[in-house]
């Protein structure tokens, strides 16, 4: 028995080795179909992953990018291949200051990308590393992608977590399959009641142009929670949920990013507020606070698990037979179309 007679379940693979390949036909898996890349900011690192001086590797759409902070803490994203003679810059590239220097001959290039000096007395080579356009937003280092290069027409607003938060709690996953799922999620009400247990809910929607807003009302476990999902394009997600019976209000900062096709990665903070805990004084705040968020943070993402299994095995169906009650759902798809290129 070879291996590619083995398959999941051993039942079938005791049945398959019992009656021999040729008896049984091939089983027809309808495979998933792969999406264009989406255009729009997606992040590739935590902040804090980054130090002043690092250069690290991200995968992102297909290929690989280096991204590496200065010694004055900006952080920059380009491609990994220096323009001299293809040395691959996160393999021993370094920071010099505000320039990143080749492992190969010591090129130095600027944050701009122009090569700003050369080894020796040389004159620097008339030759630049393709940069892309990078900001910090919410925790993460995110990066502008467009597949016609248009520059940036929105953004991705910062979520104010200071003022008795907590310290964020932060994940980070990969998966298979749609990088709008989770987005998708937020938009899907009867999800929330059948998958996740929670009951009496109900769900509006605002549409912006690169922003699409839920507001959905529900309760868990007899607790009443309030929450809102701000989706800024397929690859971010900000979500605030507030239990008003608890003073409690959670943020989840939501960030996917494909990495190649069918593949992408789930990034997931959390930061918690509880009303009595911020009238603390900060050291005693600070303490309790780190209890309370590892908790929300347990939480959310135990909630967010159930999901897990369905990203990874599901099918993008383009024309979907909805329910009632599922209007949501249709107000995302439309409005997602528009990162996606034709």
């Amino acid at each position: 028995m070879t291996p590619s007679d083995v398959h999941q379940f051993d039942t079938f693979a005791i049945a398959r080795a019992d009656m021999g390949a040729a008896t049984l036909p091939e089983p027809v898996i309808r495979r998933r179909r792969p999406m264009p890349y989406p255009n729009g900011w997606f992040a590739l690192c935590y902040s804090d992953e980054l130090k002043p001086g690092d250069v690290r590797i991200a995968p992102f759409m297909g290929h690989e990018l280096i991204v590496y902070r200065t010694a004055r803490g900006e952080a920059h994203a380009a491609e990994p291949y220096c323009p001299h003679l293809g040395a691959h810059l996160g393999h021993g590239g370094k920071v010099d200051g505000d320039h990143l220097v080749c492992p190969f001959h010591g090129l130095a290039f600027g944050p701009d990308g122009t090569c700003a000096r050369a080894p020796g007395d040389r004159m620097p080579p008339r030759a630049a590393l393709a940069r892309w356009l990078t900001c910090e937003r919410n925790g993460v280092v995110l990066v502008w992608r467009d597949s016609e290069d248009a520059q940036p027409d929105w953004e991705i607003d910062e979520v104010d977590t200071r003022g008795g938060f907590s310290s964020p709690k932060t994940t980070c996953d990969l998966f298979d399959g749609y990088v709008h799922d989770v987005g998708e999620n937020s938009a899907d009400v009867l999800h929330f009641a059948h998958l996740h247990g929670f009951t009496d809910t109900s769900m509006t929607h605002e549409v912006g142009q690169s922003s699409i807003t839920f507001d959905m009302t529900g309760r868990f476990r007899g607790v009443l929670i309030n929450m809102r999902f701000v989706n800024y394009g397929v690859g971010c997600v900000i979500g605030t949920s507030t239990a008003p019976s608890l003073g409690a209000t959670v943020v989840t900062k939501v960030f996917t990013t494909p990495t190649a096709p069918l593949k992408w990665t789930l990034r997931v903070s959390n930061a918690v507020h509880v009303a009595r805990v911020a009238a603390l004084p900060r050291w005693l705040r600070t303490p309790i606070n780190s209890v309370l968020v590892a908790f929300a943070h347990r939480w959310a993402i135990g909630v967010a698990k159930h999901d897990f299994p369905i990203w990874n095995h599901r099918n993008f169906i383009d024309h979907p037979k909805l329910m009632a009650g599922e209007t949501s759902i249709a107000v995302y798809r439309r409005w997602m179309k528009r990162f996606y290129p034709e």
